[in-house]
């Protein structure tokens, strides 16, 4: 449910080190190393950075960016070493701390990433995808009031954020309260109409509600705009079981099936669908025929 700011690039540090690799200057190095970066031309961006760091070992840019290239190529441990050694530097940028906190997140290394994401807020104040990662954090360490604060400031700073509202309505959820959180979804889709996981989000929320109709609508609306939205698929089905609707909760497993046949939740999903239904079955047939050792021959 969370949306973080992914780790990106943001105003690089400057220097006025004069070091030149390969007779090329500091700055034009790390200048084209970011440019093959953003074009996908990541050996021609890696061997540039390595020719800076044969000159200026703990250049804080190139080990920002050598991180966020091992990050795109699934090497997670590489790229959190590299963002520790960006942010080591007196130099580092806020966002360098906040893209190592976001790292450290999705590497499951929650203190880590609040004392780095903390550190970013501390270095600006004023940048609202800082606060929306730290809050994000939070949240999944359960420390939910902290998390509510943050996310709270992330709308001081930009209150027309759709991720904004959608962000902070997960941790309202968290807290119990759930028609504040449907009121933050319609926010965020108010916002933006095709807002997919506001819109799932919301869809759950109603079913939970007691509004299984405009849930259902919701999800589908979710799957219209992104019909590999994994979470509004499960969404749907266990909005439909909870009705009772046994054949259409599959339907929708079935449907997630086809594009993500290796899906973790899958096999889970529909056994727990047809417990459900076999359970209800059977107290439907128990109701009919009464207790057998109380309506037997006495």
């Amino acid at each position: 449910m969370p949306r973080s700011q992914p780790p990106g690039k943001p105003g690089r540090s400057r220097s006025s080190k004069k070091s030149e690799p390969q007779g090329i200057p500091v700055e034009t190095g790390i200048e084209l190393a970011y440019r093959h970066w953003e074009a996908g031309q990541l050996q021609e961006a890696e061997m540039l950075c390595r020719q800076v760091l044969a000159v200026w070992p703990g250049q804080v840019d190139v080990h920002h960016l050598l991180g966020l290239m091992a990050h795109a190529l699934g090497r997670h441990d590489m790229a959190i070493d590299h963002l520790r050694q960006a942010c080591a530097q007196p130099t580092a940028p806020a966002a360098y701390f906040s893209n190592l906190g976001e790292l450290c997140r999705r590497a499951s290394r929650l203190e880590e990433a609040e004392r780095a994401a903390r550190q970013a807020a501390a270095r600006d104040w004023t940048a609202s995808g800082i606060w929306s990662n730290l809050g994000i954090i939070l949240q999944e360490a359960g420390k939910l009031e902290d998390s509510l604060r943050c996310l709270k400031r992330v709308l001081v700073l930009a209150p027309d954020s759709p991720e904004g509202h959608n962000n902070l309505a997960n941790t309202l959820i968290l807290l119990n309260r759930r028609e504040e959180a449907a009121v933050r979804y319609g926010t965020a889709l108010n916002l933006n109409p095709f807002y997919a996981d506001a819109c799932s989000n919301l869809g759950k929320l109603m079913g939970e509600l007691g509004h299984p109709d405009d849930g259902i609508d919701l999800l589908r609306r979710a799957i219209e705009i992104d019909p590999r939205m994994v979470d509004a698929y499960f969404n749907c089905a266990d909005l439909e079981g909870g009705r009772g609707r046994w054949a259409e909760a599959l339907d929708w497993l079935e449907a997630l099936r086809d594009f993500a046949p290796d899906h973790p939740g899958l096999a889970r999903a529909f056994t727990l669908i047809r417990l459900r239904q076999a359970g209800k079955e059977t107290e439907q047939v128990t109701a009919a025929s009464g207790n057998p050792m109380e309506n037997g021959p006495g």
